[in-house]
């Protein structure tokens, strides 16, 4: 994402505009292979997917299927992103009573484990 209100830098012969003021932050949950696919889409629908609509300071939700890997067998089921406006609204969300219920819920229906990153945009050439 650019920040049209950010600064040039010139690398080279280029300009490339940094995201100075804002840099969003989006926590990447992948949820490996479950066990039993529809228990964990009815238990995702039900119970989870309310969840994240309860977290505070998320500005994006995005729920994506894996639907196939481009070698091999894709190891993930299902990746949510939550994109938040800056590190701290990631920190507060995160730790906030929504938050800590999400996380608890991953074991009552996550069979196939759960990967957490955290990622920010890089400047964009």
């Amino acid at each position: 994402m650019i920040n049209e209100r950010a600064s040039p830098v010139c690398v080279g012969r280029r300009a490339v505009r940094l995201v100075m003021r804002r840099l969003m932050v989006t926590a990447l949950i992948l949820f490996g292979l479950p066990r039993d696919e529809r228990a964990f889409d009815a238990h995702f629908d039900r119970t989870h997917r309310p969840i994240l609509g309860q977290l505070p300071n998320v500005e994006r939700v995005a729920v994506n299927r894996v639907v196939d890997a481009a070698i091999g067998t894709a190891p993930y089921y299902l990746i949510v992103e939550l994109q938040f406006p800056t590190e701290e609204a990631m920190q507060e969300g995160l730790n906030s009573n929504a938050g800590q219920s999400m996380a608890r819920d991953f074991q009552a229906f996550a069979s196939g484990g759960v990967t957490v990153l955290f990622c920010r945009p890089m400047a964009e050439p």
